[in-house]
């Protein structure tokens, strides 16, 4: 009898679900060093471990990966081809936001990548229902992982730009931190030149790193020339689009007339040392998004607090914001540990994690929420929920989009990437590239039909003088006389965040 039962606990031992044996989950984090969100990573980590105690989670975060590349996510994607190549699955939930699954891509020759290997959440129980309508019934939120579902939308991003109290205060430039029109931002980039001319100084308008995100600075200027929030979210050519790109254009060359437009070591200077230096006074803008906020208080949390978050410059109205929804995670789907590794990815799916997302993080979240009363924005000096809470008045019935290439201007399938069209930009900023010139080069890659025909010049409202009609949008008339005023749009109740 005592040797059957044995035989019976020895059987149950060999055939029973790893998780019963003490598993291992390898998990591959992010946002180390980012203040609140490293720990709000290690606080599912716990919570899941208290849950499931026959599971150990092997946290390691993607900057500490070892691989090819010198950027994380190079490294992160290059991981993940190498479990694909070889079938050896170290990592049971990856790394995988857009720019990861766009290198594997690259790196496979394959676009639909995540269909054959990373776990359709669409399939999961429950996901659907904790992801925001928009994020469900949108089709581009799918395409744009392969037409899959990666796992859940945890992470929002609104673009803006941060200024900094000590050149505000330096410099004596009143800066809109709501409401400022594109004339308004030229006319701050000629105040900081004058002050720089009359002190000796060389404060830069703008401070960018090599990983700058300036393209979402063009991409709202461009929006806010329309007042159809659809047409600019379309990736299709369109002729109005064609001018409207150029006429954005001219802005930065404009911009390029008040030297030192952006810090001299922006092309090899780290994300991490450029807010450092933004935040003791190196600049009066740094265009970003509202991550920013962790990003500060991790690499110089005696500093943080200099940055101040400001809506971007309009040139006819605000159109929508510039602004993503990212999974960050994602599952490898033939984990040897899938089920365990879907347990944890749909933690971040709970309506309580969502809630400690916008708390600790001051961004919005594509997961539901409980919350039905306002919690950011009302607290005396909390200028980042009260930003945070502001867009969400103003824009959350608009379509947000970050495209990072024109795709929206020129259609899918151009043969600009986004690296190239940042460092077009930059160079127009620098005043090293004309806007024209840009242009044509554009046309000459078969990117559009000749938008504007040659006109005499004539001189717009900020100044910059072009042919008629290339500029005809860059104005700062709210509705100017003949066009139709946009529709007034029905806005959520307060306090919601983002929480649809």
């Amino acid at each position: 009898m005592n040797r059957t039962y044995v035989l019976w606990v020895t059987l149950l031992v060999l055939v029973a679900p790893a998780s019963l044996q003490g598993a291992q989950l390898n998990w591959m984090g992010h946002w180390k060093g980012e203040d609140k969100r490293e720990l709000l990573v290690h606080e599912v980590r716990k919570q899941y471990e208290f849950l499931h105690p026959d599971v150990t989670v092997n946290l390691q975060f993607d900057v500490d990966i070892e691989g090819e590349g010198d950027y994380y996510k190079m490294k992160v994607a290059h991981k993940i081809v190498e479990m694909i190549t070889t079938g050896r699955i170290e990592w049971d939930v990856v790394f995988c936001d857009l720019p990861v699954y766009n290198h594997v891509a690259d790196l496979l020759g394959d676009p639909l990548w995540g269909q054959k290997h990373l776990v359709d959440f669409a399939t999961v129980p429950g996901f659907l229902g904790s992801q925001k309508d928009f994020i469900v019934n949108t089709p581009y939120y799918r395409e744009r992982m392969g037409g899959i579902f990666a796992g859940p939308h945890i992470e929002g991003i609104v673009f803006c730009l941060w200024t900094t109290r000590q050149v505000v205060k330096k410099t004596g430039i009143a800066v809109k931190e709501r409401g400022m029109t594109s004339d308004d931002f030229l006319a701050y980039a000629r105040a900081l030149a004058a002050y720089n001319k009359e002190h000796g100084t060389s404060i830069p308008f703008l401070h960018l790193s090599s990983l700058n995100r300036i393209e979402a600075l063009f991409e709202y200027l461009f929006k806010s020339q329309f007042s159809d929030p659809g047409l600019v979210i379309e990736e299709k050519y369109d002729a109005s689009k064609a001018k409207a790109f150029l006429a954005t254009l001219e802005i930065f060359e404009h911009l390029s007339h008040y030297q030192p437009l952006l810090n001299a070591d922006w092309r090899t200077l780290d994300w991490r040392d450029c807010e450092r230096a933004f935040l003791t006074g190196g600049s009066l803008f740094l265009p970003g998004g509202t991550c920013m906020y962790s990003h500060f208080r991790g690499v110089s949390p005696q500093h943080y607090q200099n940055g101040i978050p400001v809506e971007q410059p309009y040139v006819k109205q605000p159109n929508g914001l510039v602004g993503l929804f990212v999974n960050a995670f994602a599952v490898m789907k033939r984990s040897p540990n899938r089920q365990a590794a879907i347990d944890l990815s749909m933690m971040w799916a709970e309506p309580e994690i969502a809630e400690k997302w916008v708390e600790y993080t001051r961004n919005p979240t594509g997961i539901r929420g409980n919350l039905q009363e306002p919690v950011l924005g009302l607290v005396d000096g909390d200028v980042y929920g009260e930003f945070l809470h502001d867009m969400e008045q103003q824009y959350s019935t608009l379509p947000m989009r970050n495209f990072r290439a024109p795709t929206y201007v020129f259609g899918k399938g151009i043969p600009v990437g986004e690296e190239e069209f940042r460092t077009s930009l930059a160079l127009i900023l620098e005043g090293k590239l004309k806007a024209k010139d840009y242009y044509q080069t554009a046309q000459g890659q078969g990117l559009l039909p000749d938008a504007c025909p040659p006109e005499p010049a004539v001189t717009s409202q900020s100044g910059v003088r072009t042919r008629t009609g290339c500029l005809a949008h860059a104005t700062t008339t709210r509705h100017p006389k003949g066009e139709a005023i946009p529709p007034s749009y029905e806005l959520p109740r307060p306090g919601r965040v983002f929480i649809q």
